[in-house]
Parts: C-alpha cells; sequence; structure tokens
C-alpha cells in the first residue's frame, strides 16, 4: 500500500505570505532520522498568513534576515500556518506513478467536498504519462475541475495533446475546463494570454480559484511537477532569465532555439497550495542529492518552495541520498 500522508491535504487559506525558507532545511528533512524508502517524511514548517486589515508586502518580510528585525511587525497582524516538507521513496516507477494518481484523486476530492471547484495544473513527458491511472478513477466530479498546464511548447501543444490523449478524454472533462494556450502570437504574447485565462477563473462568482491577496498571483490546489537532470522544472532552467525573473508575472515566454514555451514563473508555482515534483531514475540521482541535500542548490528544483511542498522519487533517483543509501544498507 502507497504511504500517502492524510495529513497532506492542506485546507485553502484566504492570505498568504511566504517570506523565504524559515523551516527545517531540506538536509535536515532527508537526515538519516527521517528519510525511509517508501515512507513519508514530514517536516514542519510556518507560513505566515496576514489578516486582511494588515497590507505588508512580502519583499520587506523577504530582506529581514534577523529574527530581532521582525520587531516592527505587529504580532497580532500574523497566524502561523502549519505547512509541510515532505520526500517519499518508491520502489520503481510504477509505484510513483500510482502515487501521482492518488495526490490527484485525493486533493480533488477534498476540495470537491468543500463545495468548490478544484485546479490542476500538469507538466508534459513522464509525470503526464503517469497519470494515464485517473482514468480508473472514481467519485470525481470532472465538471468541477479545472485544467492548466505547468508548461507548453507553442503552438504545438504537446502537453496539451498528451493530456487529453492519455486521460483527460477519457474521464469526460469539459473542453471549457481544459485551459490551453491558444493566443496564436509570439511567447510573450501566449504567457500573458495564458495568465489572463487563470485571472478570468479566479475572477468568477464560482469560488473554483483565488488571488493570493499579497502577491495577487493565482492560486493552484495542485501543482504537479516534473525535475529534469539539469534540474530544471517547467520551462525554468538553469542559469535562465525565466529562473532570474522579478517580473512578478504569473506566465513566462520563454524562446529558446528549437523551443518556444511558455512557462508557469516559479512565484505561481510557490504560491500554490500543494506542489509535487516528481523525478526518477538514476541520471537524476545527483540533481536530487544537490536539490534536497545542498542548501546553497540555485537550481530551479531547489527553488520550489509552496506551502506544501512533496517530492516523488524512486530508487534510482533517491539513490544517492545520504539517508536513503543508508536504510539500504
Amino acid at each position: 500500500m502507497l504511504a500517502i500522508a492524510s495529513q497532506a491535504i492542506v485546507p485553502r487559506v484566504a492570505t498568504r505570505v511566504i517570506p523565504r525558507r524559515r523551516v527545517p532545511t531540506r538536509a535536515a528533512a532527508t537526515s538519516p532520522s527521517s528519510l525511509k524508502p517508501r515512507g513519508v517524511v514530514a517536516q514542519p514548517a510556518k507560513r505566515v498568513a496576514m489578516r486582511p486589515a494588515a497590507v505588508f508586502a512580502a519583499s520587506v518580510f523577504a530582506a529581514k534576515d534577523d529574527d530581532d528585525d521582525w520587531e516592527d511587525i505587529d504580532p497580532d497582524d500574523i497566524e502561523f500556518l502549519d505547512g509541510e516538507f515532505v520526500v517519499e521513496a518508491f520502489d520503481d516507477e510504477d509505484q510513483l506513478a500510482k502515487a501521482l494518481c492518488a495526490e490527484v484523486e485525493e486533493n480533488a476530492k477534498a476540495c470537491l467536498a468543500e463545495g468548490s471547484g478544484f485546479t490542476l495544473a500538469v507538466p508534459g513527458g513522464s509525470v503526464a504519462k503517469a497519470l494515464a491511472g485517473l482514468k480508473d478513477a472514481k467519485g470525481i466530479d470532472w465538471s468541477k475541475v479545472h485544467l492548466f498546464f505547468v508548461n507548453e511548447r507553442v503552438p504545438d501543444g504537446k502537453c496539451y495533446k498528451l493530456a487529453m490523449d492519455t486521460w483527460v478524454s477519457a474521464v469526460g472533462m469539459p473542453d471549457a475546463n481544459v485551459h490551453k494556450p491558444d493566443a496564436g502570437g509570439s511567447v510573450e504574447e501566449e504567457a500573458a494570454a495564458y495568465e489572463a485565462q487563470m485571472r478570468t477563473l479566479a475572477e468568477g462568482d464560482d469560488d473554483v480559484m483565488m488571488l493570493d491577496e499579497v502577491n495577487g498571483l493565482p492560486v493552484f490546489d495542485l501543482i504537479l511537477l516534473g525535475m529534469g537532470a539539469d534540474g530544471h522544472v517547467g520551462s525554468i532552467y538553469p542559469d535562465s532569465d525565466a529562473l532570474k525573473d522579478e517580473t512578478g508575472a504569473a506566465v513566462l515566454g520563454v524562446d529558446m532555439p528549437g523551443k518556444r514555451s511558455i512557462t508557469m514563473s516559479l512565484p505561481l508555482i510557490n504560491t500554490a497550495e500543494r506542489v509535487v515534483v516528481a523525478a526518477s531514475g538514476t541520471k537524476k540521482a545527483e540533481t536530487v542529492r544537490a536539490v534536497l541535500e545542498d542548501d546553497e542548490s540555485e537550481l530551479p528544483g531547489a527553488c520550489v518552495d509552496a506551502f506544501s511542498t512533496i517530492f516523488f522519487l524512486d530508487s534510482g533517483a533517491a539513490s544517492k541520498l545520504v539517508a536513503y543509501a543508508e536504510e539500504e544498507e
């Protein structure tokens, strides 16, 4: 049986600030006393939620490195919400795929049970293929699920086509709920139009999606990411403009030789209620180690820092983690 943490489904909250990491380091979260193959590692995190009456810029928090710098902030205007950082290792890719499907099912049902919709973002590649098991999911009203894509080739629509062929058509999700880039312009125009789709949904009256009250970005219920051997997520690559972007945009245009695409920005990804990063194969083992055990890593995968951040690994991808190696001995 897969070990999926029941406490992992975090109720949506109306206002949040993520100033910087004030939680145990990733290395601590994957220490020998924590990480166990096929087990759940949950480290308590603290997320700051501002009351609506208080208006603070996230940059104010980000600039504060010492605890005594917080003395100017009224404690009555801050509440701390428990977040989590979890690493799970599975025997093989098949078990990892089942866990990804379970993530979607459990979080979808939890959100729909609240009487609202469920917003999901998926990438292409191996993660998209792993979701084939959703064809057998029971008890989900797909008419209340809205699907977006973490990144997408333009104008090819490869991620959209893969999702449709793999599971979306089979579950009967309405076409209007499958949001794809279709502006037909430059990558910048495509990015702006795709962000507008998100904001239109968030500004609707049906409570499907909300906007974060601090950074103004759309809040997804669940974002799935695949991490490449170079540490990229979405179309955010190491040392790229997209990684360094500080515009605050939700969606960015990426114009690389032979690869024109749009991608969700890191601020948008990190504003989500829950993000799952999946990696499999020994070719990614060193990157996984750097992302999870090197506090100084600037790889895109290491910059994923949502309120609830989960890493799903197979045994190959986890093989160079110190904790995993010691558990295997």
